[in-house]
């Protein structure tokens, strides 16, 4: 059984409330599947409002996507093995759920991005306009205008959908109609919104192919090239966190600590919370059913799982619970990842050749790209099945958070693109080795001595996440946030079936750690509910 212990101090492990033949003797308002993060949110959400909550979560750890753990030799090194930063956490759920009282501090990082080139140079972005703006002027003066105006669009995406009369993440999703009412007198914003390519937006921006390297933005988790339609929307979605102005930031602790905050939000509102405890079947209008066969009674059913799992949770509770409609919807839906993770144990930080300042890149969002082109034919190849991973992402989280490693030790993520599911030659067993030093082999261009840094590291394909986390296609946002995917196309927290919801990344407004996903799933419950 659980101890007194908060789940910040137990990283999750929570275990048993109470046996689970007390849990299953009882009538419960709401059953929520799954304990991701969006999970937590909705049942603090509606522990707060009085009703009776039950999380099960399978695995024997809170978290989901967002969780922590200790995968290397030394159990010094925590590693948040799949969300990394958070940028885009909705303030009201920070406010609402008081997760700073339960231990969420967030730090931001400066610089938000740092990018080496082969010629020497680097590109770093910072929270401060001015320094920005003197360092593209210092790479690339004739661009200068080019970059404010490219920074000033995304800005312009941010006001509008988050700030203005509405907040169009809350609630339901603005339909096409009111998307185009809201930017009447920018249709530009609409169309970069909506159809353009995030190659088609910076190369019309800037002209340096250095700058270029903006491009990543766009194709974040997304199974499409950067010249592909709709991927400027996939920036602009990443572009408008309002928790800090579209800033990211590192979660003391690890990004984990976001969801124990969550968790223990939701207990101390009267939700129990059970680890360990598998579901085998959502019965619609009765409740779930546990592998173990017991039979747990909610009036609702909240799923944290993504639309596939738990359709196949619903078919294994009567095939007649799911109309054909919903099927056919979420057999349409499309959850392919492009994404390999690396995390790794460094002894030593590594040295960038083109850093002026050695420690500046450390303290960013590290961009490894060799330019839009070679993006593009990255993802070309693993269409055809061949990993790719020539795209990536850096972070060092414990240059700003020494906790998550011994002292005088790091950690690094590696987030890079694009690696298939499936590969045409050989499986991920074989491979998986030999992709990822493909990956590094990538970092190493800018910084020649990060093998030698590397003491342990852990490697996560598309197949990987989707075993360890209940990830169909190991997709970490539940599905693209492409056009056809995103908006009023993304799921409503209400699905074809009475009394079962969805509270993850495949509703609106889309993946990352966010938490209003589970808020709008809240909001909906309690409005069908009240009397």
């Amino acid at each position: 059984m659980a101890g007194p212990q908060t789940v910040q101090a137990s990283l999750g492990r929570v275990g048993l409330p109470a046996p689970v033949a007390e849990l299953a003797a009882r009538q419960w308002d709401v059953v929520v599947v799954g304990g991701g993060h969006n999970g937590l949110t909705v049942a603090a959400y509606l522990a707060r409002a009085g009703r009776s909550v039950l999380v099960l979560e399978a695995r024997p750890q809170l978290g989901g996507a967002a969780t922590l753990q200790r995968p290397f030799t030394d159990d010094r090194f925590l590693v948040s093995p799949c969300a990394y930063v958070v940028g885009l956490l909705h303030p009201a759920v920070v406010t609402e759920l008081e997760l700073g009282r339960h231990g969420f501090d967030l730090t931001l990082i400066d610089p938000t991005l740092w990018c080496p080139f082969p010629d020497g140079t680097s590109l770093a972005v910072f929270a401060d306009a001015d320094r920005t703006t003197a360092q593209v002027a210092a790479l690339a003066p004739d661009d200068v205008r080019g970059y404010l105006a490219y920074e000033a669009l995304f800005a312009r995406l941010r006001r509008i959908l988050r700030c203005g009369p509405r907040d169009t993440w809350v609630g339901p999703s603005p339909d096409r109609a009111e998307l185009a009412e809201l930017f009447a007198d920018d249709p530009e914003g609409l169309d970069v919104l909506l159809h353009r390519s995030i190659a088609d937006v910076v190369e019309q921006h800037v002209r340096d192919e250095r700058l270029r390297a903006l491009h990543g933005q766009g194709v974040i988790g997304t199974w499409a090239g950067p010249r592909d339609p709709g991927t400027a929307g996939v920036h602009a979605m990443h572009a408008m966190g309002t928790l800090a102005d579209g800033r990211w930031g590192y979660v003391r602790g690890g990004t984990g600590r976001v969801s124990f905050a969550l968790a223990d939000a939701a207990r101390a509102h009267g939700a129990m919370l059970a680890s360990g405890v598998e579901v085998g079947a959502i019965e619609p209008g009765t409740g779930v059913r546990l592998v173990g066969g017991e039979l747990i009674r909610a009036t609702t059913v909240v799923s944290n799982a993504d639309p596939q799992r738990t359709t196949a949770l619903c078919l294994a509770g009567g095939a007649d619970a799911v109309p054909l409609a919903w099927r056919e919807r979420v057999d349409a839906w499309r959850s392919s990842s492009p994404v390999l993770k690396i995390n790794c144990a460094l002894g030593r930080l590594p040295r960038f050749s083109a850093a002026v300042d050695p420690d500046l890149p450390h303290r960013a969002m590290v961009t490894i790209t060799s330019g839009i082109d070679a993006t593009q034919a990255a993802f070309a190849r693993a269409t055809a099945g061949q990993p790719a991973p020539a795209w990536a992402e850096v972070y060092f989280p414990s240059r700003y958070d020494p906790s998550v490693a011994p002292p005088g030790s790091h950690v690094m993520s590696v987030f890079a693109q694009y690696v298939p599911y499936s590969l045409a030659d050989g499986t991920w067993d074989t491979r998986r080795d030999d992709i990822a030093d493909a990956a590094l082999a990538e970092v190493a261009r800018f910084a020649p001595d990060v093998l030698d840094c590397v003491v342990e590291r852990e490697v996560l394909g598309p197949p990987d996440i989707e075993a360890r986390i209940g990830l169909t296609g190991g997709h970490i946002f539940q599905g693209d946030c492409l056009p056809d995917q995103i908006w009023e196309r993304r799921f409503a927290p209400r699905t074809d079936m009475p009394g079962l919801y969805l509270c993850g990344a495949a509703t609106h407004p889309g993946g990352s750690v966010i938490g209003v996903n589970g808020r709008n799933a809240a909001d909906a419950v309690l409005a069908e509910l009240s009397p």
